[in-house]
């Protein structure tokens, strides 16, 4: 068994391979291109490498990039991480290839001092799906992982140990409908000088530096967060199909949005509210309720979907995860956690 970095770790016939063996959605090999790119290309980290571990037959059986920096670029993790994960659910692999993604950044000698802890799977971006399903379920929403959880088994028999799970709330309402019009109403009373537009992807894209300017105040000091650009939303705005938004806008200023896309899969229609983000000074004035609600009330009568996502949260921001379990006790709501994890190399 051997490791292979740099380019030649992106052996895309191997990687499909590895990937028909593991996904539960299936990508080509394009998607993995892409994917691995964006990875590399809106990341907040000096040094991007993708690494792979092959078996005895020279078979790409693990994969990821390690991301690596001198300073700090993502709060609360270090300066050594690492996303894009594709592996086999077995731990010796699994061990074989974090360990070795430490040794290659020790090895480079980049960084002043030795590096001894991974923590992943999660990036910079938003662009970049974070943790790994803990959950069995058929029902997979984009940009969100859909790994099984075997492999989150494989991680803990590796000796990897939870840094962090990210909470993601599916929700169905009551067969009577949306229940929160009363309580949508009195919070917006006191919201008072603020205006809800709904915008479509042209719109965001035009919108895209003050968005990430909200983003960025909104999260500043949360575990997890690195500064996004307007680049990014950008890229968001253009990609994601059907993509829209609810703004709160005061004079021209945006003080906090939820990001919102349409699907479909075998389970029916669903949607996903994700990029959300609120200015600090409204954080504990119902701002974040109300563009729940709303955009709640718009996916279900406007857009006809059936399920909603609310994701993520982080498992220790209590305040959020208290709104968001009060806000959908009616009806169907299931908590899905995913998870981050952080790998201790050996001292010899």
């Amino acid at each position: 068994m051997s490791r292979v970095s740099g380019l030649a770790a992106c052996d895309w016939d191997a990687l499909v391979r590895l990937d028909e063996r593991i996904s539960a959605v299936g990508r080509s090999r394009q998607q993995l291109e892409q994917r691995v790119t964006t990875a590399c290309t809106y990341s907040a980290t000096e040094h991007n490498v993708p690494v792979a571990w092959r078996d005895e037959e020279g078979e790409v059986v693990a994969f990821c990039i390690v991301h690596f920096d001198q300073q700090d670029t993502v709060n609360g993790v270090g300066n050594a991480y690492f996303s894009t994960l594709m592996a086999l659910p077995v731990a010796s692999m699994l061990k074989q290839l974090l360990c070795s993604c430490v040794e290659y950044i020790n090895n480079t000698g980049l960084l002043p001092g030795q590096v001894t802890e991974l923590v992943g799977p999660l990036h910079s971006s938003f662009l970049v799906e974070r943790g790994l399903r803990t959950f069995e379920s058929d029902f997979n929403v984009f940009s969100l992982p859909s790994n099984s959880p075997e492999l989150t088994d494989a991680f803990i028999e590796a000796g990897c140990e939870k840094a962090k799970d990210l909470i993601e709330i599916v929700f169905q309402p009551p067969a009577e409908g949306y229940q929160q019009h009363d309580l949508e109403e009195k919070l917006t009373r006191r919201l008072t000088g603020i205006q809800f537009h709904r915008y479509g992807q042209d719109e965001l894209v035009a919108k895209s530096q003050a968005l990430a300017d909200c983003y960025n105040r909104a999260w500043q000091r949360n575990w997890g967060f690195s500064p996004s650009s307007a680049e990014q939303f950008e890229v968001a705005a253009r990609n994601i199909k059907d993509m829209s938004a609810l703004i709160a806008e005061q004079d021209g200023e945006i003080l906090g949005f939820t990001m919102f896309a349409p699907a479909m899969n075998e389970q029916g229609l669903y949607g996903r509210a994700f990029f959300t983000g609120v200015a600090p000074e409204y954080q504990k004035k119902g701002l974040s309720v109300v563009l729940t609600l709303k955009l709640s009330a718009i996916a279900l009568h406007q857009i006809g979907r059936s399920k909603i996502s609310l994701s993520w949260m982080l498992e220790d921001n209590v305040m959020v995860l208290r709104t968001m379990r009060h806000l959908t006790r009616d009806g169907i709501c299931t908590e899905r956690a995913y998870r981050i994890f952080r790998y201790t190399a050996s001292v010899e």
